[in-house]
C-alpha cells in the first residue's frame, strides 16, 4: 500500500466531494477542487513526468512551489511516476538549497512559474539547466547537469553500485532471502517523499521516508482523529516538516477535506493532546508548543507501536536493517507508566517566533574562511550574540553579508563580537557567563560615535540600508522615497538595521523602528537628525514660544509664558467629578456623568442625545455616535439620486473643507487631538495636542484661541486622554514621562517616571478612575492619578507603542507590542488574562466591540480575535497596518487604513464592504460620524500621509470631498459638530469647517 493508493481509495468513495480548499487571504473567495479534479490533475501530471523523465536508480523529482490549490495534485502526480517527493523551498538560504539538491543528486525540478525568476536567479550560479525547458500548465520541469565534477563522480559511483548490487542479487538467493531483512531505497514504489533536517546537530541530513514507514503514522493519526468525511484538517505548509505531510495524507485518504493557509495557523487540534494523553499516557511539561506534541509523538509511535518497517534511509544509505532505531534528540523520563517529555539535547530557542537552534547559527559561522573559532549565547534570551575568533583582521559587514548567504533571517545574529581567545571552563567546555561578561564590557566599552556631519549620516545610513538588505553596492544611491519593506526588508531585517544605526550614532533613536517599517529612507533620516543634531536654533524651554511667528489668527500669548484663560472646569477638590463628552481618534466618545449633571442642574436633556448619556453614573467607553447633536437636517435635497449614467448620486451638493483656524506649534505635529466638551456650556469645547516642540496646548475649538501651553521635557506624540473628574489631562512624552496637567490651565500636577519613551496614549477605567499606559520599556502601567501612584505595572515581553484599550463586560484591558504579542488584562490587578503570539509588530492600537477586539498587523492583516482570545478571523490587504480599527456605533462595520494606499470597510464577519484608493500610504486612524447637514447620513473621515484629508460614505465608500494640507499627516482627526480638527507635520494645528450647501 502507497499513499497515493490510500488517496485514489478514498477518492473512489467521494469522487464529487470537497478535497482542497486554498484560502489566499487576499479578500477573494477561497478555491475549491473536489477529488476528481485533484486525481484528474495528478494523473495529467504523471503522465507528462513518463515521457520527459528517464530515471536511473532513486527516483526523486524536486518541486520548488510555494503552497496553492495545485499543491496536493503535484504531490501526488509525483508519487504516481512513482517516483519521491523532494521539497525545495523558495524562501530557504540558496545554499541551502543547492547542499539539498546536490545531496540528493537530483536530476529533475518541478519549478512553479511563478517561482521561475527566483529559481534561476538564486541558483544561477550553482547549476546548468538546459535552457530549453518543457512547460506543463503551471510548472516547468528543469534537468539538471552539475557542474561539480565530485557530484558527477559520485552520481557515476552509485550507478556502479547500483548496477553491482543488481547483478549480485540476479546471481545469489541468498541475497533474496537478505531483501526480507532490509529495507532497500532502490525498490521501485520504496520512496515517498524526501526531506533535510535543520543542521542543527553537524551537516544538513537527508531523510528518505519510505511509503511503509508513514503510512502506519497516517493510519495512527486518522484513529486519534475520529476523521469522518465532514471533517476539515488546516494545513500551513507541507513543504517545512514532516507532521504536515503526515497531516495532508490523513485528510486525503479520509474523505475529509484539507484547507489550505499560506499565514501560519496551529498544526494540529487539540483532539491531538487528548486522545494522546489518554492513549499512551504521555505528559507534556508546561511551555513546550503542540510542534514539539506532535514531534515526540511521531518518535513515540515509531519506538513503541512503529514495527519493524518503520524506517527512513539517512544520507546515501542504500539499505537499512528493518527494526533500525534512531535517536529522535528528544530528552524523556518514564515515572509509573507514565512519559514526561523533558525537552531536547540541543540547544533549541524561540526567536521572532521561530524555532532556532543556535548550534546553527555556530557552524555556519565555523565554515566561514576567515573564522577561527566562534561561540554563541543568547543573552538574557534576548539577543543572540555570535563571538569570534578571527585569521585574520575581520570586517562585521562581511560577515553579516555571508551569514546572510546561508542562514534564514530569525538565525543572523543581533551582535557579532570580535575576540581574542574563547573562554573555556576547567572541564574543556565554552564559559557561557565569562562571553556574557566579555559581552557587558564590550557594551560599556563602545567608543561613542561622532559623526562629522548630516552628510555623513546620509552616505551611512544609505550603506547600511544596502548592507541589511543585501543590495548590490552597484547602486550609487538608494533613492530617496524607497520604502524598507517594499525593498526586501522584514520585521526582523528592521531590527539589525535599527541595532546598526544605533551603534552608529551611539545613542537609541525612540521611535526609530517604527519609523523603519512605515517610512522612506529620507524619512528614516530625518527622523534620526532630530536625535543626532536637533536643531541648534531651537531651544526647547518656555523662552521658545517667543520666537515663534504669531498671527492674529492664532492670537497667542508671546510673553513665553502659560496662557492662564478661564476654563469651564472648575479646580476644586481632585476628585470632584464634572459633566463632559470627550472625543478621541478612532469615533472614540466618552460620555461621563451628562445625565446626572443635566437633571441636578435644571437643563433638559435636549442639548444632548440620549446616545451621548450613559444608564448609570458609571460611563462606558462604547463608540457612541451623536446625530442630535448635529440636529436635524434643514436640507430637504438631502436625498439619494440617479445622474444619466445611471451612477447613485447621494447628494445634490458635494461637501467642502475650508480652514477655520489654525495654530502654529513650532514643529511637526503627530499626535492626534482630543476634544472636550462641557456638559454646561459646550461653547467652551477645548482641543488638547502635543507636538514635536514639547509642547502641550489648550485651544478653544470655536475661535482657535490658545487657552494655555505648557513646555514638557521631550517631544510629544502621545495623544491627550481625560481624567474621570475632568480636571486633568494625562499624556506621555519621549523622555519616559507620563504627564498630569491641570486641564483649567496646564500647571503640572504629577508626573510618573517610566525607563523608555511613551509614545501610548492613556486609556481611562471610568469605573475605577484609574489610567492605564504603555511605554518603550516594554510594560504596561496603572496609574492612580489622585493617589499619585502607581497601582500595577506588567511587563509585556514587548515594546508598547499602541494605545491600551479598554472593555466593560468583560473587563479587560488589552494591549500590544512590537512583538507581536496581543495581552488581555484583569485591569484591577494586572495580571494576564490570556494573551496570543502573532510573531509580527502590532503598532495599530486594539479596538473592542460587543463581540470582538481587532488589530492590524505589519503583515497586512486585520485580525479579530473573541474576548476569550480566540482568533476569529483576518482579513488582508497588501501592506502593512499602522491604522488603528475604527467601528460605528451600530458595530456592524470595520474602517481602517493600509500602507497599500487603500481605505478598506469590512464587517463584522471580515468581508470586504468597501475599499477607497488614496494618494499615498494611510497611517491615521479613521473617523465615523454624521454629516452635520444631513443627520441620517454617516460619513468618514481619513487622512493619507501626503497630507490629503479624504471625506468618503460611510456605506458606498464614494468620496465626498478632499482637502490638502501643506505638509504629511500622521495625526488622526477627530470630528465635532461640523468641524474636523487635525495635526499637521508643518507644525500646524488645523481646525476645517465642513461646509455644504448654503453654509458655503
Amino acid at each position: 500500500m502507497t499513499l497515493q493508493e490510500l488517496v485514489h481509495k478514498a477518492a473512489s468513495l467521494y469522487l464529487d466531494k470537497i478535497a482542497v480548499c486554498f484560502d489566499e487571504c487576499n479578500n477573494q473567495p477561497p478555491v475549491y477542487y473536489t477529488y476528481k479534479t485533484v486525481i484528474n490533475a495528478a494523473s495529467e501530471l504523471s503522465d507528462f513526468l513518463l515521457l520527459h523523465c528517464d530515471f536511473e536508480g532513486i527516483r526523486e523529482i524536486g518541486l520548488y512551489c510555494q503552497p496553492g490549490i495545485n499543491l496536493p495534485s503535484w504531490i501526488l502526480g509525483i508519487l504516481q511516476v512513482p517516483a519521491a517527493y523532494a521539497p525545495i523551498d523558495p524562501d530557504s538560504p540558496p545554499s541551502l538549497s543547492t547542499h539539498f539538491m546536490k545531496k540528493c543528486n537530483l536530476k529533475y525540478i518541478l519549478v512553479e512559474k511563478k517561482q521561475i525568476n527566483k529559481f534561476t536567479s538564486l541558483h544561477e550560479t550553482l547549476l546548468n539547466y538546459d535552457i530549453v525547458t518543457v512547460e506543463h500548465k503551471d510548472l516547468v520541469l528543469f534537468r539538471l547537469h552539475w557542474k561539480n565534477a565530485e557530484v558527477n563522480l559520485m552520481l557515476n559511483d552509485r550507478k556502479e553500485k547500483h548496477a553491482k548490487e543488481k547483478r549480485k542479487n540476479s546471481m545469489s538467493s541468498e541475497n533474496s532471502i537478505k531483501e526480507k531483512e532490509y529495507m532497500d531505497v532502490r525498490l521501485k514504489h520504496c520512496l515517498a517523499y524526501v526531506l533535510h533536517t535543520s543542521g542543527t546537530t553537524g551537516t544538513p541530513k537527508i531523510v528518505r521516508v519510505p511509503h511503509a514507514c508513514i503510512l502506519p503514522n497516517i493510519q495512527h493519526f486518522q484513529i486519534l482523529f475520529d476523521i469522518t468525511q465532514e471533517d476539515v484538517l488546516f494545513l500551513a505548509s507541507p513543504l517545512t516538516f514532516d507532521p504536515s505531510v503526515v497531516e495532508m495524507f490523513v485528510a486525503l485518504s479520509s474523505g475529509a477535506s484539507l484547507l489550505i493557509i499560506p499565514p501560519s495557523v496551529k498544526v494540529l487540534s487539540s483532539k491531538l493532546a487528548e486522545v494522546l494523553f489518554s492513549h499512551h499516557r504521555v505528559t507534556v511539561l508546561q511551555g513546550f508548543s503542540i510542534y514539539f506534541l506532535c514531534i515526540f509523538m511521531v518518535s513515540v509511535f515509531i519506538s513503541l507501536e512503529g514495527g519493524k518497517n518503520r524506517v527512513c534511509f539517512i544520507d546515501d544509505e542504500i539499505t537499512v536493517p528493518l527494526g533500525t532505531m534512531r535517536a529522535t534528540g528528544d530528552f524523556v523520563t518514564v515515572k509509573d507508566g507514565e512519559i514526561f517529555f523533558l525537552g531536547r539535547k540541543d540547544s533549541q530557542i524561540k526567536r521572532h517566533g521561530k524555532r532556532l537552534n543556535i548550534q546553527l547559527l555556530q557552524q555556519v559561522a565555523e565554515e566561514l574562511q576567515q573564522v577561527e573559532s566562534c561561540a554563541v549565547t543568547w543573552y538574557n534570551e534576548e539577543k543572540l550574540i555570535l563571538f569570534i575568533v578571527s585569521k585574520d583582521d575581520l570586517v562585521k559587514d562581511y560577515i553579516f553579508k555571508e551569514l546572510q548567504k546561508h542562514l534564514p533571517n530569525h538565525a543572523i545574529p543581533d551582535e557579532i563580537v570580535l575576540i581574542d581567545i574563547l573562554p573555556f571552563t576547567s572541564h574543556g567546555k565554552i564559559d557561557v557567563s565569562e562571553l556574557n561578561k566579555i559581552y557587558l564590557d564590550y557594551i560599556s566599552s563602545k567608543p561613542e560615535n561622532k559623526l562629522n556631519g548630516k552628510e555623513e549620516l546620509w552616505e551611512k545610513l544609505q550603506f547600511l540600508w544596502k548592507s541589511v538588505l543585501s543590495i548590490s553596492e552597484d547602486l550609487l544611491k538608494v533613492p530617496d522615497e524607497s520604502l524598507f519593506l517594499n525593498s526586501g526588508g522584514d520585521s526582523l531585517k528592521s531590527i539589525r538595521l535599527l541595532n546598526e544605526i544605533e551603534e552608529l550614532v551611539g545613542t537609541s533613536v525612540p521611535g526609530l523602528l517604527e519609523i523603519i517599517l512605515s517610512s522612506s529612507i529620507l524619512e528614516i533620516y530625518n527622523h534620526i537628525l532630530h536625535t543626532v543634531f536637533p536643531d541648534e536654533d531651537v531651544t526647547f524651554s518656555k523662552s521658545y514660544a517667543t520666537k515663534r511667528k504669531l498671527s492674529d489668527t492664532n492670537q497667542e500669548d508671546a510673553s513665553g509664558k502659560s496662557l492662564h484663560q478661564k476654563s469651564f472646569l472648575p479646580l476644586s477638590h481632585d476628585n470632584e467629578i464634572s459633566a463632559f463628552i470627550a472625543l478621541s481618534r478612532g469615533s472614540q466618545i466618552l460620555s461621563l456623568n451628562t445625565t446626572r449633571f443635566l437633571a441636578t442642574s435644571g437643563h433638559g436633556t435636549s442639548a444632548f442625545s440620549s446616545d451621548l448619556t450613559t444608564q448609570t453614573n458609571s460611563e462606558n467607553l462604547k463608540s457612541l455616535s451623536p446625530p442630535a447633536v448635529f440636529g436635524k437636517s434643514k436640507d430637504p435635497s438631502c436625498v439619494e439620486k440617479i445622474c444619466e449614467e445611471g451612477k447613485p448620486v447621494t447628494r445634490t451638493e458635494k461637501m467642502e473643507l475650508g480652514v477655520r483656524w489654525r495654530s502654529d506649534t513650532g514643529k511637526c505635529v503627530d499626535a492626534s487631538p482630543l476634544v472636550v466638551i462641557p456638559a454646561v456650556d459646550k461653547s467652551s469645547t477645548t482641543v488638547y495636542i502635543g507636538s514635536h516642540s514639547h509642547s502641550m496646548k489648550a485651544v478653544d475649538l470655536y475661535s482657535g484661541k490658545v487657552k494655555w501651553e505648557q513646555i514638557l521635557g521631550d517631544r510629544i506624540e502621545s495623544s491627550a486622554c481625560v481624567s474621570k473628574c475632568g480636571n486633568f489631562i494625562v499624556v506621555g512624552c519621549y523622555n519616559g514621562l507620563i504627564y498630569v496637567l491641570k486641564s483649567i490651565n496646564g500647571e503640572k500636577y504629577w508626573m510618573f517616571t517610566t525607563e523608555d519613551a511613551v509614545k501610548s496614549s492613556a486609556t481611562m477605567d471610568p469605573t475605577t478612575g484609574l489610567l492605564y499606559i504603555g511605554s518603550h520599556d516594554k510594560h504596561v502601567y496603572a496609574l492612580d492619578i489622585y493617589e499619585k501612584k502607581c497601582v500595577w505595572k506588567l511587563a509585556c515581553g514587548g515594546t508598547v507603542f499602541s494605545s491600551p484599550c479598554l472593555n466593560l463586560i468583560p473587563h479587560h484591558l488589552y494591549c500590544a507590542t512590537l512583538g507581536g504579542l496581543l495581552l488581555a488584562i484583569n485591569p484591577a490587578t494586572g495580571n494576564i488574562v490570556w494573551k496570543h503570539s502573532y510573531g509580527k509588530p502590532l503598532f495599530s492600537s486594539p479596538r473592542c466591540c460587543q463581540q470582538y477586539i481587532c488589530i492590524g498587523c505589519v503583515d497586512g492583516n486585520l485580525l479579530c480575535f473573541t474576548h476569550l482570545g480566540e482568533q476569529v478571523w483576518k482579513f488582508s490587504t497588501s501592506g502593512p497596518i499602522f491604522s488603528s480599527p475604527c467601528t460605528t456605533a451600530s458595530e456592524q462595520e470595520i474602517f481602517f487604513g493600509s500602507h497599500d494606499f487603500f481605505i478598506y470597510c469590512c464587517n463584522m464577519e471580515g468581508h470586504l464592504q468597501w475599499k477607497f484608493e488614496t494618494t499615498s500610504r494611510v497611517y491615521a486612524t479613521p473617523f465615523v460620524f454624521h454629516n452635520h447637514s444631513c443627520s441620517n447620513e454617516m460619513l468618514v473621515a481619513a487622512a493619507s500621509t501626503d497630507g490629503k484629508l479624504w471625506i468618503l460614505e460611510s456605506q458606498s465608500g464614494k468620496l465626498q470631498s478632499v482637502y490638502e494640507l501643506p505638509g504629511e499627516v500622521f495625526s488622526s482627526p477627530v470630528v465635532w459638530e461640523s468641524m474636523l480638527i487635525i495635526g499637521c507635520r508643518n507644525n500646524y494645528i488645523y481646525c476645517l469647517d465642513l461646509l455644504s450647501g448654503s453654509q458655503k
